[in-house]
């Protein structure tokens, strides 16, 4: 399929209909995931884009720098699990010197920020909300299906020593993870980094919960 031109716009600001200006930007870069958590993908899984369809780096560099135009300041890098995508950290790099742009963020379960959490702060990455449900290796197992507790611990710790702005995210899950909300508060504080708790949203075909 022909790739249809993105127009650049001049400069205007961005406001909605509540007449409030629009400052930030969220970027999927993927939708496949190394993870396949049961609140958020069904057991027969889903269907992925294919990758010719995924707008391109190039791409999504030309977009921001159009939206930084517009007064966008603040990116954040989401997916499926954005570190899985390759050339991330040059992604990075390249939104990092679009004028306008203040902060880049990123979601992430934190599986691969052992090794990639310095090369993305050192690439301008500012902050990063690590999805965290449960600190039980078993639960933690059942929950992500194929996710490593310990590997991701690992990650955040070495996201908070690369100097990354770290926040975790936990969906609260009655019977699951309830009795864990003390636990997961204390884990982020001893970090010094904040822990948030969010509603379950109706996803996963509502088969789980």
């Amino acid at each position: 399929m022909k790739r249809l031109p993105i127009i650049d716009a001049s400069p205007a600001s961005l406001v909605d209909a509540q007449d409030r200006s629009i400052s930030y930007l969220r970027v999927s870069v993927t939708d496949r995931c190394n993870y396949a958590c049961t609140y958020c993908v069904p057991e027969g899984g889903v269907p992925m884009v294919r990758k010719e369809r995924l707008l391109t780096f190039e791409e999504i560099t030309r977009l921001v720098r159009i939206m930084a135009g517009m007064g966008v300041r603040r990116v954040r890098l989401t997916g499926g699990e954005p570190t899985i995508r390759k050339g991330l950290v040059d992604l990075v790099a390249s939104i990092s010197r679009i004028d306008g742009i203040g902060e880049i963020a990123m979601t992430s379960n934190a599986h691969l920020l052992e090794t990639m959490a310095a090369p993305l702060a050192d690439a301008g990455l500012s902050s990063i909300n690590v999805s965290l449900d449960t600190l039980d290796a078993g639960p933690f197992a059942q929950l992500t299906r194929r996710g490593d507790i310990d590997r991701v611990v690992r990650g955040i710790d070495a996201s908070i020593a690369a100097g990354l702005r770290v926040s975790t995210n936990a969906v609260a899950l009655r019977g699951v993870n309830d009795t864990e909300v003390v636990a997961l508060c204390e884990f982020a504080w001893q970090r010094n980094i904040l822990p948030r708790f969010i509603e379950h949203m109706p996803m996963s075909s509502g088969d789980a919960f």
